[in-house]
């Protein structure tokens, strides 16, 4: 019953989402801004014929819903997201929860609708995030960025860990996100590792700079709260005074 169930939710998907006069190739539907004025999908297009081979390409497209000419690319999906049928069309990978979710892609949208950080399986066990700004229409790689203090701290110690896993916990400021990465690690490289234990990092990444400018280590929550919001106030530009303002030598 679940591939039943998954066909007709993704079906219901396309119809209600997708008008007939708008699609030029299949597409599957992927998430929507908190204000419902933006849409994520992934689409099917030729990328290129040799002799009787076709290869596709599954851009991953960010479109206004009232305006479906005013869209831009992302990032191509991988196989790990869309998966190619021998009918030479697509589907999309869910999981076995209930309502079924999609496995190998997940979004973070910011309150105000206009950016959000995409997660991507681009490979088995291997994902991206990438950071999207739609004002811009812009997409940057931040992987490596958020994972560099965690990385760095690995790195010293020798230690062997698996990529870490990220989980945006909050937005500090509408354009500060703070994210905690969390990975699984052994203290040797060379020998198998007995004993595994958890590393964890949490990291402030802001929108506006695109770049992660502070790191608290495995700081509990309110910690780490409380020291972003503290950079976020030693960020404010100091006020100019005015002329009654200025003080003057009596």
């Amino acid at each position: 019953m679940r591939p039943s169930f998954k066909s007709i939710l993704c079906l219901a998907l396309l119809t209600a989402l997708f008008p007939a006069s708008s699609r030029a190739a299949q597409q599957a539907y992927l998430s929507e801004s908190p204000n419902g004025r933006y849409r994520v999908l992934v689409e099917q297009v030729l990328d290129r014929r040799v002799e009787d081979n076709i290869f596709f390409r599954y851009p991953i497209i960010v479109e206004n819903i009232k305006n479906v000419d005013r869209r831009f690319e992302t990032v191509d999906a991988g196989p790990r997201l869309a998966r190619q049928t021998e009918k030479k069309t697509f589907e999309v990978r869910w999981d076995n929860s209930t309502p079924p979710q999609l496995e190998s892609v997940r979004f973070d949208w910011a309150p105000d609708s206009l950016k959000f950080f995409m997660h991507l399986e681009v490979l088995e066990g291997i994902w991206k995030t990438y950071f999207v700004d739609i004002n811009k229409g812009t997409t940057t790689d931040v992987t490596g960025d958020l994972e560099q203090a965690l990385s760095d701290k690995i790195d010293f110690r020798g230690w062997d860990c698996q990529q870490p896993k990220f989980k945006l916990v909050h937005w500090v400021q509408p354009h500060l996100a703070f994210f905690r990465l969390t990975t699984v690690c052994g203290k040797s490289k060379t020998k198998e590792n007995s004993e595994l234990f958890y590393v964890k990092d949490t990291v402030l990444f802001d929108t506006e700079l695109v770049k992660t400018v502070d790191d608290c280590g495995d700081c509990k929550n309110e910690k780490a709260i409380d020291r972003f919001n503290d950079y976020y106030r030693k960020s404010l530009p100091t006020p100019t005074p005015t002329a009654e303002e200025t003080p003057t030598n009596q």
